[in-house]
């Protein structure tokens, strides 16, 4: 194994002469990963008309609560500009609702709609089991170490 911060050669980009790091395999590993995982996701969400960012959202609001864009994109990790397009979006397709903040009309409050509830309940099962059947490539240990290395990141 290479040492930490040590170079190696690229394939498929050799012809230009330029090597990664091992910080930048790693981050390269887990991109194609992401994608992974994400395409897989996005196809079992696909049947209920989401997807993995709007599932995201409607995971992370809970039934009645009303929350700003703000604390949205908070919640997502994400910028308000993304969120706001998101939501734009959702609501567009019946899952969220906007509303003024009753004293503060630069806030926007969204809220869950009874549809977005609706998709929420059944798409979590498909997500469940996708998410379960592509990670379970992985054992009990190894799935530990990816949690405790993500959480040292994030």
């Amino acid at each position: 194994m290479a040492e930490r911060g040590s170079q190696v050669p690229l394939t498929g980009a050799a012809e230009e002469g330029r090597a990664l790091s091992e910080a930048q395999r790693a981050y390269e590993g887990l991109m194609a990963t992401f994608q992974a995982v994400n395409q897989a996701v996005k196809e079992a969400l696909a049947p209920f008309g989401i997807t993995p960012a709007q599932f995201g959202a409607l995971r992370r609001i809970d039934e009645g609560e009303e929350i700003s864009l703000s604390e949205l994109a908070r919640r997502l990790g994400c910028t308000s500009p993304n969120v706001t397009r998101l939501v734009e979006h959702m609501a567009g397709a019946g899952f969220l609702e906007r509303t003024a903040h009753p004293w503060d009309h630069r806030v926007v409050l969204v809220r869950m709609t009874s549809q977005g509830s609706s998709v929420r309940r059944v798409a979590l099962s498909a997500y469940s089991e996708t998410v379960g059947r592509v990670m379970g490539a992985l054992n009990g240990r190894e799935l530990s170490t990816l949690e405790k290395l993500g959480s040292q990141l994030a």
